[in-house]
This record gives C-alpha cells, sequence and structure tokens, in this order.
C-alpha cells in the first residue's frame, strides 16, 4: 500500500483554502509574482479586513507564505504545498 501524497487533514486543508473565489485569485496572483498585502488589496479592490481574514485562511493552510520587509508583508505561494496538492489531484484522473 503506498502512503498517500496528501493525508486527509492535508487535504481538507487545500479544499479549504481554495474554497473562495478570491483565494483562488489570490493564489493565481501569488503565482505569477510576489506581492505586498497592498497590491493585492489594490488589485482585488478590497477592504484590509477583508484581504487580512483571506491572507490568514490561505496561511494557515499552508497554501501562502510571507515574508516581513519593513513595514510591508511580502507573500508567495507556498509551492511544495500547491505541488502536493496538484500530485493528489492528478491520482484522481
Amino acid at each position: 500500500m503506498t502512503r498517500p501524497i496528501l493525508s486527509d487533514a492535508d487535504r481538507a486543508d487545500v479544499f479549504r483554502g481554495l474554497a473562495h473565489p478570491i483565494r483562488r485569485r489570490v493564489v493565481l496572483m501569488l503565482g505569477k509574482r510576489e506581492c505586498s498585502a497592498g497590491e493585492l488589496r489594490e488589485a482585488l479592490d478590497l477592504t484590509p479586513p477583508s484581504l487580512s481574514q483571506h491572507l490568514r485562511i490561505l496561511r494557515d493552510t499552508g497554501l501562502v507564505r510571507h515574508r516581513v520587509q519593513g513595514r510591508r508583508r511580502i507573500y508567495r505561494v507556498n509551492t511544495p504545498a500547491l505541488r502536493k496538492a496538484q500530485r493528489w489531484h492528478q491520482q484522481l484522473a
């Protein structure tokens, strides 16, 4: 028996993280380049609290990471987590 690529908990996190269309847009944007929270907020036309909530969920589910640069937080996709999800999805085909 092979070990699953993603545990049930990890799959639940991925699905929770990508469940909302705004979070999917954030992941797509960050897949192209790193962005600050301000850049994401402007591009998505969101209020700061709304974006903060979506980014928190994406961080909590492991789909994005951030680094602090001065007073800004720079976000990027957590590529290994997304690759695991992609490999799991490919097993379905």
